[in-house]
């Protein structure tokens, strides 16, 4: 079993945190909303319980060691860290056949961040 961590910047921003708290609000009366919260929340288990061998479409690999978590449209990139432990890092909702690249950079960047302040 591995275990699920949210990347928060130095002010203690959680991007994904609070993308998750609109979202139950709005589940309470819209139910597309209740249904993107529930795959969300299932694809996390899944890669809570599996790791990446749960393969595509479940997740799948976009450039170095950040990978994609795929529910619906909700992309949600994340990267394994020692000790069994995925860090979720950032979230977008797909438009587009690729990922756009400032999402990966940014995604990239909020990696490097969280590996200098929390990677001991």
């Amino acid at each position: 079993m591995y275990t699920v961590e949210f990347y928060k910047d130095v002010n203690d921003h959680c991007e994904i945190g609070e993308y998750f708290a609109e979202l139950a609000e709005k589940a309470k009366i819209d139910k597309n909303a209740r249904i993107n919260m529930n795959k969300i929340a299932e694809y996390i288990l899944l890669l809570k319980r599996n790791g990446t061998r749960i393969g595509y479409p479940v997740v799948r690999p976009i450039e170095g060691d950040v990978w994609e978590l795929r529910p619906l449209k909700n992309r949600i990139f994340f990267f394994y860290w020692k000790e069994n432990k995925f860090v979720l890092l950032s979230h977008y909702m797909k438009k587009s056949q690729k990922a756009p690249k400032r999402e990966i950079e940014k995604a990239k960047a909020n990696m490097r961040d969280w590996l200098e302040r929390e990677g001991k």
